[in-house]
């Protein structure tokens, strides 16, 4: 083993080590028995109602995929399945590494090459930042006042990696050409992967329209995914206003973003929920065994539609090698 990949395989363990010490703390501050007592008594058709809304969701990222392809380069039943299947890989995989079953999987499904691919992966993930930006953002506004400076601050910060993707892409080309290409065939491999990469990015700048449609598919998503957490929260009986879920839940969200990673994103999203629901006001223990509760039942969720859309897309390519 090299000695980078030492220090990659060490810089995990203790990630995977702080998201484990994240769990244990918001644990011990929400209690087991009240954790299980909010999953128990959950409301069943409430429950249900926000197993639908996750479907929309799936359904919304799904528009958003086709949107980020070139047209008619993906059906849209099988752009859901592939959002369904890429959003569990992404959640239960070790170490981040779930985030490449997108690529792979619009690799399989459509034809087009890794690194392309690799370059709507990386769409997709700047226009989620710039949409958490904006709700997280709009949402301390509602609740604090137009004179709170966190709001600004955390918007334009989620905002920056959008504005900045195609200006570090030229310079990450640049770099290449210069650095990689001369040393060797690896380099010039590396180098073409990175190129596919930047032009995949600019030919999405070049389709406005669709650009736009992503980005408000993005917000519309994202709009539903606090509205899954509301019901979940009222199924579990606490009935909070929609714009503090909004902006307790975008801030978990944001969370997910510290290189602290466990499967599921277990730790960081629990840590972040709870510290924004306290400083929303919402008792310490509350807030510690809602965001627990919240999340094993998205995790449930995820489950089951990412089960749904391995098994489709695997029988699917089975019958096309038949």
């Amino acid at each position: 083993m090299t000695k980078s990949s030492t220090g990659r395989v060490a810089w995990r363990i203790a990630g995977a080590a702080i998201a484990i010490l994240l769990l244990a703390i918001v644990a011990r501050m929400a209690g087991p028995s009240a954790v299980w007592h909010l999953l128990r008594s959950t409301d069943g058709r409430l429950l249900a109602a926000a197993l639908g809304m996750s479907a929309a969701f799936l359904t919304l990222r799904g528009l958003r995929l086709r949107l980020l392809l070139e047209s008619g380069g993906l059906g849209w039943l099988t752009a859901i399945l592939v959002a369904a299947a890429a959003q569990a890989a992404a959640l239960f995989a070790p170490a981040r590494l779930g985030e490449l079953a997108l690529p792979w999987l619009l690799t399989r499904t459509t034809g087009r090459s890794f690194s392309a691919n690799v370059g709507t992966l990386l769409a997709a993930r700047v226009l989620d930042l710039a949409t958490l930006g904006v709700w997280c953002g709009a949402a301390i506004l509602l609740i604090r006042g137009l004179d709170e400076p966190m709001a600004l601050a955390l918007a334009l910060l989620l905002l920056a990696p959008t504005l900045l993707l195609p200006i570090t892409l030229r310079a990450a080309d640049w770099l290449a050409i210069r650095w990689l290409a001369p040393r060797g065939l690896a380099g010039r491999r590396w180098a073409r992967r990175l190129r596919r990469v930047r032009k995949e990015i600019d030919t999405l700048r070049a389709r406005p329209a669709r650009l736009w449609g992503a980005l408000i598919a993005s917000f519309l998503m994202w709009g539903l995914q606090w509205s899954v957490a509301w019901i979940l929260l009222a199924a579990m009986g606490h009935t909070w206003p929609i714009m503090k879920v909004a902006a307790g839940a975008s801030a978990a969200a944001v969370a997910n973003l510290l290189p602290f990673n466990l499967i599921g994103n277990l730790g960081t999203l629990e840590a972040g929920w709870t510290a924004a629901f306290v400083a929303l006001g919402v008792p310490l223990q509350v807030a510690a065994a809602s965001g627990l509760a919240a999340h094993l039942w998205g995790l449930i969720f995820a489950a089951f539609f990412g089960a749904i859309g391995w098994t489709a897309l695997t029988l699917k390519g089975s019958r096309l090698n038949a």
